[in-house]
């Protein structure tokens, strides 16, 4: 067991290092995006790009709408540096639970000391639409690891930065964007879904629901590193809606969203540059 965790520590900073070499600068923010939502690297100018496979060691990305590299820049029209993890990982994927997180380890290590997730998810509000940008400010962990008493753990408040929270509901009140804030519910996946499924969700005042972040979530409190999570509402969730659901139709409506979602982003990384 030590012998391994060593193992895993060393390969851990041969990373490290191999990323640190290229983008020759420590970033302040570190952005995961979520299935669909490459558009937002257009937030940067003075890229750099590291393909996932390209680092020795590291997991790879099998999921359609994640491109898997990374992607080191500077905020448009400032000096702000910033990386961006193109393409996250799914506990679904058959990864071992530490290995969905790597993502916050790995900007931890580079010396972020922000962090904002986004991710594509199921809408559970009907008076909600389709592209909305939500603001997460509470989750569940609806996967049951760990038993059914987890439904009852909402989790919030000490997991997301309120100065964080504040500043993303001044840049959307700038931007005429209405303001949409709830819990985030975490499934397994990788299927959807079902009707009955979804009302089990709404019971338990779920607004969104989707199969990834809640392990970024965690590890950044653990790290205590301040965190914004922000979830674009590509679909409504079965039941809701009145057609089947597809993993292309979420991936297309992310696309959609990209343009508000980047100006959104833009004004939230200049900004949360003063906190």
């Amino acid at each position: 067991m030590i012998l391994m965790r060593h193992v895993v520590n060393y390969l851990q900073r041969i990373m490290i290092e191999y990323i640190k070499n290229i983008i020759n600068d420590k970033p302040s923010i570190g952005v995961v995006l979520g299935s669909g939502l490459n558009s937002l690297i257009d937030s940067l100018e003075n890229i750099k790009r590291i393909p996932y496979n390209e680092i020795p060691s590291f997991i790879q990305t099998t999921v359609k709408g994640h491109a898997g590299e990374f992607v080191f820049g500077t905020v448009k029209g400032t000096d702000i540096p910033v990386i961006f993890a193109n393409g996250r990982f799914h506990y679904y994927e058959g990864l071992e639970y530490k290995n969905v997180h790597i993502l916050i380890d790995i900007f931890n290590e580079l010396g972020c000391d922000k962090i904002i997730t986004t991710n594509s998810s199921g809408c559970l509000i009907p008076s909600w639409s389709p592209g909305d940008i939500m603001i997460i400010d509470s989750h569940i962990d609806m996967t049951f690891r760990d038993g059914p008493d987890v439904i009852n753990k909402k989790i919030g408040d000490e997991y997301y930065n309120p100065k964080l929270i504040s500043l993303a509901i001044d840049c959307m009140n700038e931007m005429n964007m209405p303001i949409r804030k709830g819990t985030y519910g975490w499934t397994l996946g990788p299927t959807y879904e079902t009707p009955a499924e979804v009302q089990f969700l709404q019971k338990h005042g779920i607004s969104a629901v989707g199969m990834s972040t809640v392990p970024e979530i965690e590890r950044a409190h653990e790290l205590k590193i301040d965190l914004l999570s922000l979830a674009c509402l590509t679909n409504y969730a079965v039941g809701i809606s009145q057609h089947p659901l597809t993993h292309e139709e979420v991936v297309e409506q992310a696309n959609k969203s990209g343009e508000i979602f980047t100006k959104l982003l833009n004004q939230i990384l200049i900004k949360s540059n003063q906190i």
